[in-house]
């Protein structure tokens, strides 16, 4: 099972467990669920974010001067989690098209799970989703999916191929997988990538090939990104472009990353990051006229080349 998973299994058995062990010594909770007493801290303080609302006894609440300073735990205002679960309609709605994402994206047994739920949210809700919601993800090699799927839930390091469009290459790699989960209609594999000693996002669509190795996947102690505030992020790998911005595009700086900024007059010139180069030329073609390329010059010939298509394309007319 994947550290995630794990960790919600736990929270959700360590709340009914302190209900009956108030007072209850970290270290002996700790050793209780097979974890360290740092872990039961950290799931303590995710808790606290934990409710059915946002205001003081609608939250899960801890003593935190007994946990910091005595270490032990004083468990508060739980009290709702033995009330049946209800859900307006807006919440069931929210959950079906979540499960229908769900789905598109799982395999196996994992189907008639997600199936059994998805039948009884959409009787409780009733017509409000009789309208279809399609979800539709890129497509994946369901083999591969399967192969990563089990290392998840068998906790096994894989030996992934992956293609880099940007850079037109391919590296094989070890990884510890963590989660899969779509964004922006792909699936992704957060994994700990042995070959960088970090965290690594990679697209099922560009792993060639996965295989397990046999090897116990190690549980990093690495902290998850937040996806909420952005998924793009610049490593050492990002393809890039410097370009002068005139000053009707000098907002791309508050909306893009970008390095370097340099003022030159009116003209800003500033390194910007793209996911691959396509979304670089794309991003350019789009400001047409207040977007200069100056390096690097196969961008510069791209966008020539793609505007030259797009020109002629108006002529045959």
């Amino acid at each position: 099972m994947s550290r995630s998973g794990s960790q919600v299994q736990r929270m959700l058995a360590l709340v009914p467990y302190l209900q009956g062990h108030d007072g209850i010594p970290v270290r002996d909770v700790a050793e209780e669920f097979g974890v360290t007493p740092k872990q039961i801290r950290d799931d303590l303080r995710l808790l606290m974010y934990t409710g059915v609302g946002e205001y003081a006894g609608e939250l899960i609440d801890f003593d935190l001067g007994a946990l910091e300073e005595d270490g032990v735990v004083y468990i508060r205002d739980a009290e709702f989690m033995p009330r049946p679960l209800r859900l307006n309609s807006s919440e069931g709605v929210a959950l079906i098209v979540a499960l229908r994402a769900l789905r598109a994206s799982a395999s196996g047994a994992q189907l008639p799970i997600i199936d059994s739920a998805l039948a009884k949210l959409e009787t409780a809700v009733g017509e409000q989703v009789d309208a279809p919601v399609d979800v539709h993800l890129e497509d994946v090699d369901a083999a591969l999916q399967t192969t990563l799927v089990h290392a998840l839930q068998s906790g096994q390091r894989v030996r992934i191929v992956y293609g880099t469009a940007s850079r037109d290459d391919r590296t094989e790699r070890d990884v510890d997988p963590r989660r899969l989960f779509t964004e922006n209609g792909r699936l992704y594999l957060e994994a700990w990538c042995l070959k960088a000693e970090d965290l690594r996002f990679f697209r099922l669509d560009r792993i060639e090939s996965a295989e397990l190795t046999g090897e116990s996947a190690d549980d990093h102690d690495a902290e998850p990104r937040d996806l909420a505030s952005a998924f793009f992020t610049v490593g050492d790998d990002t393809p890039y472009a410097v370009l002068d911005l005139e000053p009707r595009a000098h907002w791309l700086t508050e909306y893009y990353p970008v390095q370097d900024v340099e003022r030159r007059g009116d003209l800003l010139r500033v390194r910007m990051f793209g996911g691959d180069w396509s979304w670089l030329r794309r991003l350019v073609l789009r400001n047409a006229g207040s977007v200069h390329v100056v390096e690097p010059a196969s961008l510069a010939d791209e966008v020539r080349d793609h505007a030259r298509l797009a020109l002629g394309a108006y002529d045959e007319q």
